[in-house]
C-alpha cells in the first residue's frame, strides 16, 4: 500500500491499483511528484504558495469598472455605458468564454451545454460536440461545477478527460473542452 491519488494524497491505495476511484486520475508512488497535467490551475497555485487548498481562486471586481469590457463606470451607475457591452456592473458567479460566445451563471442556476438548447449557438460549428455534452452549474454557496454527460467525444478539464460519473469543481483559470476543439475559459467572481 504505497500509492496515492495525484489530486488528493490523503488516501493510500494498494500497488495493484492504477486509478483513483474517486477522481479517476493516475495513482502515484508515495514520494513521486505529481505530473503538472494532473493539476488544476488552483492546485498549481496551492503548490507554489498561492491561496490555501480550501479557498477557490476568484477574480476580484468593482462597481468602478465593468467586469466584462473594462470600461470605467461613473459613480451610481449599475450598468456599463459602453454601447457594445451594456452589461450589469455586477458580474455573474461563473463566466465561461468560448470562441462562439459566452455562458454566464448566477448561484443556483444550471445550464446544459451542447448543440441543442439555450446555448446551441456556441457549438453550431462543432459537429463533434454532442447535442447534450455537459451541464455546468453554480450551487447556492457560489461554487461552480461541471457534470460531463456520456458522449463519444469526451469532456476535458485542463486537458484531462473527465468521466461522466463525477461532478468536478471549477476554478478561475480552468479550461474546459468539449470534443476536440470547443474550448472555454472559466472565470469565477468574488462575492
Amino acid at each position: 500500500m504505497s500509492r496515492v491519488c495525484a489530486q488528493d494524497s490523503s488516501e493510500i491505495f494498494d500497488d495493484e491499483k492504477s486509478l483513483c476511484p474517486k477522481h479517476l486520475c493516475h495513482l502515484l508512488a508515495v514520494g513521486d511528484e505529481v505530473p503538472i497535467q494532473e493539476l488544476s490551475i488552483r492546485q498549481i497555485s496551492d503548490r507554489v504558495g498561492g491561496p490555501g487548498s480550501d479557498s477557490e481562486q476568484r477574480t476580484p471586481w468593482s462597481h468602478d469598472r465593468c467586469w466584462h469590457c473594462g470600461k470605467e463606470a461613473a459613480a451610481g451607475n449599475t450598468r456599463c455605458t459602453q454601447m457594445t457591452c451594456g452589461r450589469s456592473l455586477t458580474p455573474p458567479h461563473l463566466h465561461i468564454k468560448f470562441a462562439g460566445g459566452e455562458v454566464e451563471l448566477s448561484a443556483g442556476v444550471r445550464a446544459e451545454l451542447g448543440r441543442l438548447g439555450e446555448h446551441q449557438r456556441l457549438f453550431a460549428s462543432y459537429p463533434n460536440v454532442s447535442r447534450a455534452h455537459a451541464v455546468v452549474w453554480v450551487d447556492a454557496e457560489g461554487t461552480a461545477w461541471i457534470d460531463p454527460l456520456p458522449t463519444p467525444n469526451g469532456t476535458f478539464l485542463n486537458g484531462v478527460e473527465i468521466q461522466p460519473t463525477l461532478s468536478r469543481r471549477l476554478a478561475s483559470g480552468d479550461r474546459i473542452r468539449f470534443a476536440r476543439d470547443a474550448e472555454g475559459s472559466i472565470t469565477l467572481y468574488e462575492r
